[in-house]
């Protein structure tokens, strides 16, 4: 495995699903601390059946594993390693299944100095004056915080949300259902936990709209067991406007990786109880 960025990987594919390395450590049947020794890039004689399991457990090829690993540059992982905000974008940017033409636009904004100054002054998370952040409680609607939901499957769940979307914003819930089959047509949006983030971008949504449903009983989201999902997070907004919306999948994302926070919410009551729930650790753990 050396001259390539394997352990990086493997850190960086866990997180994105919303693995703990503890939890990963178990399934593979070795200490945390070792686990530990290969995501930092300390170990590297790993057996070639290891690597089978290793992507076997996060979802993916070992073929795919292997090419990702050879194709990090080093740089980038020594970066993202230093800066955990780098790789928490990367991980939001995973779950919330940003395509090629919108890393495109993201690098020339990243390049335009002055267009990167303008987006990051109207990016909807930002520090107030008095200290406290707008989080996602200025695009979490309290209609679609819903619990105890009952849908049979996946179709069922996504003309749920279409539906209620419809009833919050001045779009059709055919065409909400559109974009979200559509997505989910390119990869299913569960990314691990038991916690889905299906999403749409409609063209002619004013504002971004979040909601969090908790289904009654687990539902299939993909092509194994581990897909199923009962904690469902749900992001509608602007087609075109992605650069909006990279923060409120970050926090969404950070959320979402903290196992404390998933069993709270799966205990709330109510919708208000949900949408509290949310609040609260949001402005805890993000800001």
């Amino acid at each position: 495995m050396q001259g390539i960025a394997f352990g990086p990987t493997i850190r960086l594919l866990r997180q994105a699903k919303g693995i703990s390395l503890r939890e990963l450590a178990r399934q593979l049947g070795v200490s945390p601390a070792f686990l530990s020794q290969i995501e930092a890039g300390r170990q590297h004689k790993i057996p070639r059946a290891r690597i089978v399991q290793v992507a076997e457990m996060l979802g993916v090829s070992e073929g795919y594993l292997l090419s990702t690993a050879r194709q990090m540059h080093p740089e980038l992982m020594k970066f993202m390693s230093e800066t955990p905000e780098a790789a928490e974008f990367m991980i939001a940017a995973m779950r919330g299944g940003l395509e090629a033409e919108d890393f495109t636009a993201l690098r020339e904004i990243v390049a335009d100095k002055k267009r990167r100054v303008s987006v990051l002054k109207a990016a909807p998370v930002t520090k107030k004056k008095s200290g406290t952040s707008e989080g996602l409680e200025a695009f979490l609607d309290l209609s679609m915080c819903q619990t105890g939901v009952q849908v049979q499957n996946k179709e069922r769940l996504l003309q749920r949300l279409a539906k209620d979307a419809s009833k919050v914003r001045e779009v059709s819930a055919d065409e909400v259902l559109r974009y979200l089959e559509r997505r989910e047509e390119q990869a299913p949006t569960s990314i691990g936990g038991g916690v889905g983030i299906p999403h749409a971008f409609v063209p002619g949504v004013d504002k971004p709209v979040v909601a969090a449903y908790i289904l009654q009983r687990p539902i299939p989201f993909g092509p194994t067991d581990a897909d199923k999902v009962r904690t469902v997070f749900f992001l509608l907004g602007r087609q075109g406007q992605t650069d909006h919306h990279l923060p409120i999948l970050a926090r969404i994302a950070r959320l979402c990786a903290t196992p404390e926070f998933l069993a709270t919410l799966g205990k709330a009551k109510n919708g208000r109880e949900l949408h509290k729930t949310i609040v609260s650790w949001d402005n805890r753990i993000v800001s």
